[in-house]
């Protein structure tokens, strides 16, 4: 009687095992699956015509429904659509950027499943999602992509506003993502930075400044701003020297670069010492960086 339970518990398994196995040769055969999805991690702004995220997938031998889809962030609606065998469709923020008429393939049911945007901006920095479907089965993968833009102007300033102290100012613009300024000595990184950041028309600006006592500082001192753009593994530096002492009696009329990036920085809701600093900064040192 024992003998016969175990033998009816060894069929039930074994056929049970069957079964799963026939479900998953089924499922393998009619199945899509994406296989590689290549979105590059960063690209420079200006420096190629065009950009290319591809998605490319296997299929089984049902593929009622087939369509790839492209999603830009979290939004819930694509930015691309491919629904085979109809021409694909670029919508919301790549709307008019994308080329339509791209091929990845010459396979019938791939030929549209990537996306060429022409002249990439920093809009379009994000994470992508690639999703390809049929009636039976989906399959998705996401991949990021930055868009870097380097600095257009990068100074170090040292203005003094009384004989016994001088505000170190490092002042950046033009820069996407956002870039970090760090201010130091070679000897050590400086404390009590004031960090200023904003965005306009897509570019960051940003400013870190300090306030330091002569007597504080050796004779010459050397400062150095870096700049690190970390996404882009970016980073640029910009030293000066500084002699402690009185004002300098000898004033200089502002640039037109000096003007530019004090109207960048001085804007409503950011320190305005910081702007009239950058702004003034020709009456008070001989030289800018």
């Amino acid at each position: 009687m024992v003998r016969r339970l175990v033998d009816r518990r060894v069929s039930f398994t074994h056929l049970c095992t069957v079964f799963l196995w026939l479900v998953t040769c089924f499922n393998g055969r009619n199945a899509v699956k994406i296989v590689k999805v290549v979105v590059p991690e960063i690209i420079q702004y200006g420096v190629q015509d065009a950009v290319i995220l591809d998605c490319d997938y296997t299929y089984g031998n049902n593929t009622s429904g087939l369509m790839v889809k492209w999603f830009f962030k979290n939004n819930a609606r694509p930015v691309y659509q491919w629904i085979v065998p109809q021409k694909p469709q670029d919508m919301g923020i790549l709307r008019g950027r994308v080329d339509l008429t791209y091929r990845a393939s010459n396979d019938p049911l791939k030929m549209h499943r990537a996306l060429r945007i022409v002249k990439p901006n920093t809009d379009i920095s994000g994470d992508y999602t690639c999703v390809v479907s049929t009636f039976m089965e989906e399959d998705s993968r996401t991949k990021q992509m930055t868009v870097f833009v380097p600095e257009t102007n990068f100074r170090l300033i040292q203005n003094k506003t009384d004989d016994d102290t001088v505000n170190v100012i490092c002042a950046a613009e033009g820069a996407f993502p956002a870039p970090n300024l760090t201010l130091a000595t070679p000897e050590r990184r400086l404390d009590g930075v004031a960090h200023n950041l904003k965005l306009v028309n897509g570019r960051y600006s940003a400013v870190a400044s300090v306030t330091l006592n002569d007597a504080d500082l050796p004779s010459p001192a050397e400062f150095i701003c870096t700049l690190r753009i970390t996404q882009a593994n970016y980073a640029v530096r910009k030293e000066s020297i500084y002699y402690p002492g009185p004002i300098s009696t000898t004033p200089e009329m502002p640039t037109a670069a000096d003007m530019q990036l004090a109207a960048a920085v001085g804007s409503k809701g950011t320190n305005i010492y910081t702007a009239l600093s950058i702004f003034l900064l020709p009456a008070f040192i001989p030289a800018l960086l």
